[in-house]
């Protein structure tokens, strides 16, 4: 979707885009799509970078599903786990207040995250995250997409847990409405450094 890379300002990675479209498509003139309309069978190329959070209390998100790439990049699978637990200490709150935002405004995030290894490796992750409801229309998942920005097939070496897990470099929340071909039309202030 040509409009929401030029609003975000920023040239998104194939899946980010893919993700951010097919989104948008189940959104209609709701806040939000519910979690049961997104179809894993139509998207199965974004699958394996694909992450979905549940929020269960306002200080409390956990991780529903992780993708086989995002397993992989990572060096353990996050499933079931408290997202704040799995995240660099300094970003906990940070992340925290932007989950929340996410779902109560309702909005998108868009961020650069960096990760880094202990084996030396540090990679910048394009992080989308997107709010999904309940089937009683309450905002409580959260969709996320994660991809390396970097080639992965540049790093030979084992693959480690990472020592430092989604230090923040740049976001930008970003918001949607109906446009006048009933389209969403999404509107954001740019990413941000941080």
């Amino acid at each position: 979707m040509p409009t929401s890379t030029a609003v975000l300002g920023a040239d998104l990675i194939g899946t980010t885009r893919q993700l951010l479209a097919y989104w948008l498509g189940k959104v209609g003139d709701r806040g939000m799509p519910r979690k049961s309309e997104i179809d894993p069978t139509e998207i199965p190329a974004l699958l394996p970078y694909l992450l979905v959070f549940e929020r269960r209390a306002p200080d409390s998100f956990s991780v529903r599903l992780a993708g086989t790439a995002v397993v992989q990049r990572l060096g353990f699978d996050p499933t079931g786990h408290p997202v704040l637990d799995v995240i660099a200490p300094a970003a906990r709150a940070p992340i925290r207040r932007a989950l929340n935002r996410i779902l109560d405004e309702p909005c998108g995030l868009l961020a650069h995250v960096r990760d880094r290894y202990a084996s030396g490796r540090e990679v910048i992750v394009e992080v989308l995250r997107l709010p999904l409801s309940s089937e009683a229309g309450e905002p409580r998942f959260i969709l996320c997409s994660t991809i390396e920005t970097t080639d992965p097939t540049v790093w030979r070496g084992p693959q480690d847990r990472p020592a430092l897990l989604a230090e923040l470099v740049e976001q930008a929340f970003f918001t949607w409405s109906p446009g006048p071909d009933g389209l969403p039309v999404l509107s954001s202030t740019g990413l941000r450094t941080v």
